[in-house]
């Protein structure tokens, strides 16, 4: 499934404002940022604007 990340600050730098990517069925936010070696206590974690934890399920569509 495809999922659209945000991202600002450093992080934007190194791989894009705005980045597509396609996930396995399951994954969650922590693993996105574990894939893209983004500290997951450093930033807000957000899906469609909804503060979210790390463990939180990703959908198709979703934007982080």
């Amino acid at each position: 499934m495809k999922i659209k990340v945000k991202l600002y600050g450093e992080p934007a730098l190194k791989h894009g404002p705005e980045i597509e990517i396609e996930v396995k069925e399951g994954t969650r936010v922590g693993d996105v940022l574990a894939m893209l070696k983004i500290s997951e206590t450093d930033h807000h974690l957000l899906i469609n604007e909804k503060k979210v934890a790390k463990d939180h399920p990703l959908n198709e569509g979703d934007v982080l």
